[in-house]
This record gives C-alpha cells, sequence and structure tokens, in this order.
C-alpha cells in the first residue's frame, strides 16, 4: 500500500481514503447480497469506517484492502482485503450490485494476488466461501485460486452457522538464475 494505484486498464485498486466511508457504509447496508454472504453488518456507520480505514491506512503488519474502482471513470466498485500472519493471508471481497456480473471481482481479485504475493511476500492465500455463494466461488475459481476442501468448515458468522468451502492460492517467488 505504497500509495499507489494497481490497475489493468479496466479495473484499480487503490488505497481507501476516509472520504470513501459513507459509499462504503450505505453499500454494504443496503445491499441484500453483501448482507446475505459476508460478514458486514447492516449497521456499520460511516464513523466505523472512517476508524476502520484510518486504521488501515496508519499501516498495520496484519491487514491490508484496496478500494475497488473502474480505472477510468474511478468509480467506487467494491472492496478488497486481507489479514495475514506470517506468509499466509485470508483474503475477503465484495462488489457493489452495479458492479456484478462484468468480471470486476475477477480481475480485481487477480490483480490484489499478484499484489499480495509479490509486494506482502505472502506464499499461499486462502479465501472462504458461502457453500451457496456460487458467484464469489466462480470468482475464485476463474481467478486461478484452487479447492481446498481440506479447510471447509462452518463458521460462525453474525450469530448463524455458515457452511463454508475453502480456497486456496500459492506462490512459488521465481528463481533468478
Amino acid at each position: 500500500m505504497d500509495g499507489h494505484e494497481i490497475s489493468d486498464g479496466v479495473v484499480a485498486l487503490r488505497r481507501w481514503s476516509t472520504d470513501d466511508a459513507p459509499w462504503y457504509a450505505e453499500t454494504v447496508s443496503a445491499d441484500p447480497l453483501i448482507q446475505q454472504f459476508t460478514a458486514e453488518l447492516p449497521t456499520v456507520t460511516a464513523e466505523d469506517v472512517r476508524s476502520a480505514i484510518r486504521g488501515l491506512l496508519a499501516k498495520p503488519t496484519d491487514a491490508a484492502g484496496f478500494l475497488i474502482a473502474d480505472a477510468d471513470s474511478h468509480q467506487r466498485l467494491g472492496n478488497i482485503a486481507l489479514t495475514y500472519e506470517e506468509a499466509v493471508g485470508d483474503v475477503s471481497y465484495w462488489l457493489a450490485d452495479y458492479a456484478r456480473g462484468r468480471g470486476i471481482a475477477t480481475r480485481a481479485l487477480r490483480l490484489f494476488t499478484h499484489w499480495a504475493h509479490t509486494v506482502l511476500d505472502l506464499s499461499e492465500l486462502r479465501l472462504w466461501a458461502q457453500v451457496n455463494n456460487t458467484g464469489s466461488r466462480a470468482v475464485a475459481e476463474r481467478a486461478g485460486y484452487l479447492r481446498d476442501p481440506e479447510r471447509d468448515k462452518v463458521r460462525e458468522v453474525k450469530d448463524e452457522s455458515w457452511s463454508t468451502v475453502s480456497y486456496v492460492h500459492r506462490w512459488t517467488a521465481p528463481t533468478v538464475t
């Protein structure tokens, strides 16, 4: 998170700004799919989000995240983030309803995955999707993540038990000869 933007010419990942907080809070609280398939709470406020963004911008050593945006218009499209320990990171993402179905999540996950492996030097990225979240599962597979059924489990999310499926992306740094 060096203050730069990561882009493939269609999708851009950029650092969060506290100015993004109202959009984030409004988007997650009003979107039924975000509420159904993520741990985002419907009661999140812009101030809650501003506080989280300030923490992220303070350059923590165990978390990273970007706003997903349109590379040309800069329209806000979603969120992608991870927490990590040692060389392993746990990835999460969501898109606003108007951004879905255009390949944006797959592009964002590919960009983010490459960034996490090369900049943070993470050797393994994992993600979990609710078993019924076919959209997120397809995004993971299109972005090169492999099913990791040994890590499937029931998770407690928002006071509910969710059956989740696991995906993994492993990286071996290229050797220099």
